[in-house]
């Protein structure tokens, strides 16, 4: 069978890899590791683009209207991926619009407080917020988010109903923390990689970090479960996807070609200096796992009674 006349001469121009958020985060981190990565081994550029706004579907909806041409890519993440879709009704697109390319790692979200803040456990702070939920304000990234999942399902295990306290929308994670640290809202889940900066001055405390073990950077810092709450066990990760109708030699070869990224000893070193880890799924795995994560999700925000 002759290969598409693309397909031989791929890359035939600039890819564009779009980042949905601000700069600074885990997702941008890893999207300017698999640009230069690519930008190397192609010896072509690949250039990351941000795209903040509305949760990430700005930045999403950029690429899904673009040509299926492998020249527009994107930077994908759990809260714009699979977390939005579940919690917006009126999101503007689905789960299974995208195209999945890979999954390139994995990352452990942190629930953090200000650091001046009276609360040394998060057993602690349940106890006030079950007291008074009314009183109490935390912050996610457009309407959906993987923080609103992530501490709804806590909530719910410590028996506090979620929508009794306020829920403030902020731009990004970095305004997600600034709102802590300044005392406009009382705590925060999000990405290490995203507060390093911030606990090392210790104007964030970090009470727990989701996954099954310690997480290296902080490794004083209890799980949810060491903590007493097996429910904040959600973990992120960054991934690569395309547009809807992705000619399949395009995925393959970006598949292909972050299969190698994610075995590359010093990209495997920067992820866990983040708090992340290298963790490579293929086409057919990562659709998988997105089906998976998107239905667990879209349980929860409906029992939850966040879904709106």
């Amino acid at each position: 069978m002759a290969l598409d006349p693309l397909e031989s001469q791929y890359p035939h121009g600039p890819v564009e890899l779009v980042v949905p958020f601000p700069p600074g985060g885990v997702t941008d981190i890893a999207a300017r590791a698999v640009a230069d990565f690519l930008t190397a081994r192609w010896r072509s550029p690949v250039l990351v683009s941000h795209v903040p706004g509305d949760g990430g579907a700005t930045g999403t909806l950029r690429v899904l209207r673009s040509r299926p041409d492998g020249l527009n890519m994107l930077m994908c993440a759990t809260g714009q991926a699979t977390q939005n879709p579940a919690i917006r009704r009126d999101n503007p697109y689905r789960w299974d619009e995208p195209t999945p390319v890979a999954r390139v790692v994995v990352s452990p979200l942190v629930f953090v407080v200000s650091g001046s803040s009276p609360w040394t456990s998060l057993r602690e702070l349940m106890i006030d917020v079950r007291r008074e939920p009314e009183a109490f304000a935390y912050g996610t990234s457009g309407a959906g988010g993987i923080g609103a999942i992530a501490i709804g399902r806590l909530l719910n295990a410590a028996g506090i109903d979620p929508l009794r306290l306020r829920r403030v929308l902020m731009h990004g994670g970095a305004g997600m923390l600034e709102a802590v640290v300044r005392g406009k809202t009382h705590f925060a889940v999000q990405y290490l990689a995203e507060m390093k900066g911030l606990l090392d001055a210790g104007d964030l405390r970090p009470l727990a970090a989701s996954g099954h073990e310690r997480v290296s950077r902080i490794p004083d810092v209890m799980t949810g479960r060491e903590a007493g709450f097996d429910a904040f066990d959600l973990t992120g990760w960054s991934g690569v996807a395309g547009p809807a109708g992705l000619p399949a030699w395009v995925s393959e070869r970006w598949s292909e070609e972050l299969k190698a990224l994610t075995a590359d000893a010093a990209f495997r070193s920067q992820m866990e200096a983040l708090g992340g880890t290298a963790a490579y799924l293929g086409p057919v795995e990562f659709r998988t796992a997105l089906a998976g994560e998107f239905a667990t999700a879209l349980r929860f925000a409906e029992m939850l009674g966040l879904r709106g």
